[in-house]
This record gives C-alpha cells, sequence and structure tokens, in this order.
C-alpha cells in the first residue's frame, strides 16, 4: 500500500521557509540604494550606495587612554622599515613628545621631499589595488609595522592609495589604517565635542597615517591618539539608525549646501560608515560618517560649475553634528 504525502504538512513547511526567506532579505547590508529622498528649489538630495553598514543596538560606555609607545622599541621599529636618510634630508621621528601633542608617533622628512599627508581624511572608503605591485609591498610594510607596535586595527586598510612621484623620482603610496576601539574602527577625523567650534581644535580621535614607497620603505607615519579602554559600563541608550539621523538632518544640509550661490545643487551620498570617535574627555561614543559628492551646475545665479566631497558626521546616539569638512 502506497502512503500518500501528508499535503498538510508540506504546506506548512512551505510556509516556514517562505516565511524565513522574506524575513532574511531586509536582513541583507548590501542591498544597493538609488533614490533621491528630498529636494529644495532646484537643489536635490540623492543616496546612491552599494553597501550598506551594519550596526549594534547599543554600544558600551568606554573611557579610553592614551598609549604609550616605548621609546627604544618605536625608534627600532622605525629604523627598521623606514627609506635610508640621503645627504640634505631632513628627518624628524618625535615619540610622545609635546611639539605635536595629538601624536603619539610623528616621523617625517620635513622639507616635504617624499609628500605631505593631512592627518585627517576626508575620501571615501579606497581599497589597495591588488594588482599594483607597489602598493601591494606598501601596504605589506605598513601592516607588519602596526602588528610590531601591537596596536588594534582595521584591516583591509581603509585607504590605500598613489600619491604621484617625488622630484627625486620615488613613486609614492598613502596608506591610512583606522584603529579599533573594543573592535570597531575610529573615524578617519578628528571631532568636537560640543558642536562649537568647528573652526578650532577638535578632539583626537585616534588614526594612523602613513606614506610609504612602492618598494616597501617607510617616509612617514603619523599616529595620532592611540588608546586602550580603561573603564566600561553599560549603556541602554539606543543607536540611531543612519536612515532616521539623515532624516532629521537633511533639512538643514539643503539649506547650508543648496541654496544661495549653490543653488541648483546636487548632493550625493556615496558612503555611510558606522565609527569610533573620542571626546576631549577620553570618551570613547559612536557616530555617522557620511560622504557625499557634491555638484553645483552652471548657472547665473550660481558660483558654478564645480564639484566638492562633503563629509558630515553626527553623534550615533544624539543625532548632534559632531564634525563636517569640505574638500
Amino acid at each position: 500500500m502506497t502512503r500518500k504525502p501528508c499535503s498538510g504538512l508540506f504546506v506548512l513547511l512551505s510556509m516556514i521557509l517562505l516565511f524565513s526567506f522574506t524575513c532574511i532579505i531586509p536582513a541583507m547590508a548590501e542591498v544597493p540604494i538609488r533614490k533621491r529622498i528630498t529636494e529644495l528649489g532646484d537643489s536635490h538630495m540623492d543616496i546612491d550606495v552599494d553597501v550598506l553598514p551594519e550596526w549594534p543596538e547599543t554600544v558600551l560606555q568606554m573611557k579610553v587612554e592614551r598609549s604609550s609607545f616605548d621609546r627604544n622599541k618605536t625608534m627600532e621599529l622605525v629604523k627598521k622599515y623606514s627609506l635610508s636618510p640621503k645627504k640634505g634630508e631632513s628627518w624628524v621621528c618625535e615619540i610622545g613628545g609635546k611639539q605635536n601633542p595629538d601624536y603619539e608617533l610623528y616621523f617625517c622628512e620635513e622639507s616635504g621631499a617624499y609628500g605631505s599627508i593631512a592627518v585627517d581624511l576626508y575620501a571615501p572608503h579606497t581599497l589597495m589595488d591588488e594588482t599594483d605591485e607597489g602598493q601591494c609591498k606598501a601596504n605589506a610594510t605598513t601592516k607588519a609595522f602596526l602588528d610590531e607596535l601591537g596596536l588594534d586595527y582595521e584591516y583591509p586598510f581603509y585607504y590605500v592609495a598613489p600619491m604621484g612621484k617625488n622630484a627625486g623620482g620615488v613613486r609614492l603610496i598613502e596608506i591610512v589604517a583606522r584603529l579599533t576601539i573594543d573592535g570597531m574602527p575610529c573615524n578617519t577625523t578628528i571631532g568636537w565635542t560640543r558642536d562649537s567650534d568647528s573652526m578650532g581644535d577638535g578632539d583626537p580621535t585616534p588614526g594612523a597615517f602613513f606614506v610609504v614607497t612602492e618598494s616597501g620603505e617607510l617616509t612617514t607615519a603619523i599616529i595620532r591618539n592611540p588608546v586602550n579602554v580603561i573603564k566600561t559600563k553599560e549603556n541602554q541608550t539606543m543607536i540611531k539608525s543612519w536612515n532616521a539621523v539623515l532624516e532629521d538632518n537633511k533639512g538643514l544640509i539643503m539649506e547650508q549646501f543648496g541654496t544661495k550661490e549653490d543653488a541648483g545643487a546636487t548632493l550625493t551620498l556615496k558612503q555611510i560608515e558606522f565609527v569610533m570617535m573620542v571626546d576631549a574627555h577620553q570618551i570613547a561614543y559612536p557616530a555617522w560618517a557620511y560622504c557625499f559628492d557634491c555638484y553645483v551646475p552652471a548657472d547665473p545665479n550660481s558660483s558654478g560649475p564645480f564639484s566638492y566631497d562633503l563629509l558630515l558626521t553626527y553623534d550615533a546616539r544624539t543625532g548632534h553634528e559632531v564634525w563636517r569638512y569640505i574638500n
């Protein structure tokens, strides 16, 4: 006698599977978004991102303190990985010094023979070109150097890109490593604590900035405010979603960057990052960093055409702006 399948059980299992797959799809991080979210006059704001960030519901309240490098060990590492000095060059290697109090390590050639870099990066995430041998060598040197220093950092590196050649024909690679706090990457910029003085000195969020030759020789190494967590406690404040923070602030953004001489502008959000920052009291806090491509067309009433990068950062708990930069 042939037993017939239980149709009721089959339908139930099918419904469960369908429900499961339906629930999984909205949670996926790699879902591109391309849409217009607001307009103001002839200006508008678009979202054009391929990967959406993931973020925790809450983040511990964390007190941090500055890490101190062993001077002798650090000097040996710099000597091990750096370019051999040439006649006429002026090199400086300051470790935990007072001349640059935000930096635990400041190593470079002072005359600019090997280029200069800003110790705040306002560029989008740029991964190493694995087909470029020079980038690969520079990347390997930077990783080995950070490993021997004993720092916690995000890998692959946030930014790896060629800088061109110096006057001596040496091809240079810029690398920015995001140091981490409790496993979460720090922002690549500084911030200000109470949204009071955007033009003044900011609070030094941890970061690591390098210039390396295509042969893998270190020419610049700047480590800003490396920290260790010394105290934690629960913080039940929910992290605001990136889209909620953007929704709350998009009107003000459009007023500031889409009116008057910027009328007709298109602000295109290209990247969203969940990051950590450190305030003036050495308290770590979560933040949302938004990277916009901005274009102002030619118009009798505008100063266009021109384009620029706009980086806006907001406290992820309060939604308040904590840093901005126009490049």
